[in-house]
């Protein structure tokens, strides 16, 4: 099953447990001769107060904010992929806004990804109980197979 893999994501939110797991997904990659995809995926404030009921001007912060998220997210996933990867062709990178679980599952289904790799453990504890945990969705929605990484001890 693992000599099949072709294609691996790794979602990353920048946290140390999503780093971990991102690395490795790199050297799985390295041993399977797969590519990388790193994707970060910025939730909308609207995931909370529904858009049409904001303002104009509440529209226009938002989209404002979330296209300086993006452009951020773009640069550090880029310098990741510099600095970790070598620049490396075989290594995709890209940043969305959206429902994490959503976006992660579509991107894995359009770009025909044969494996996600993922932390148990993401940015928040309070995010978790608000939404859920997202590699918990993920692991029940995914287009294909999901390896969770644990956080190993110190």
């Amino acid at each position: 099953m693992i000599q099949n893999v072709k294609k691996i994501l790794a979602p990353i939110d920048f946290s140390e447990h999503s780093m971990d797991a991102m690395r490795s997904a790199m050297e799985l990659a390295k041993d399977v001769g797969a590519e990388v995809h790193l994707m970060h995926v910025i939730a909308p404030h609207h995931h909370f107060i529904p858009l049409p009921l904001a303002t104009n001007v509440e529209q226009s912060r938002e989209l404002a904010r979330e296209a300086a998220m993006i452009e951020q997210a773009e640069q550090e996933l880029a310098r990741i992929k510099k600095d970790d990867f070598g620049d490396s062709a075989k290594v995709t990178t890209f940043a969305v806004v959206g429902h994490p679980v959503e976006k992660l599952a579509d991107y894995a289904k359009a770009q025909a990804i044969d494996l996600i790799v993922m932390s148990t453990h993401g940015r928040s504890s309070v995010e978790h109980m608000l939404l859920g945990g997202t590699t918990e969705k993920l692991v029940r929605l995914a287009p294909c197979s999901v390896l969770v990484m644990r956080r190993r001890k110190q």
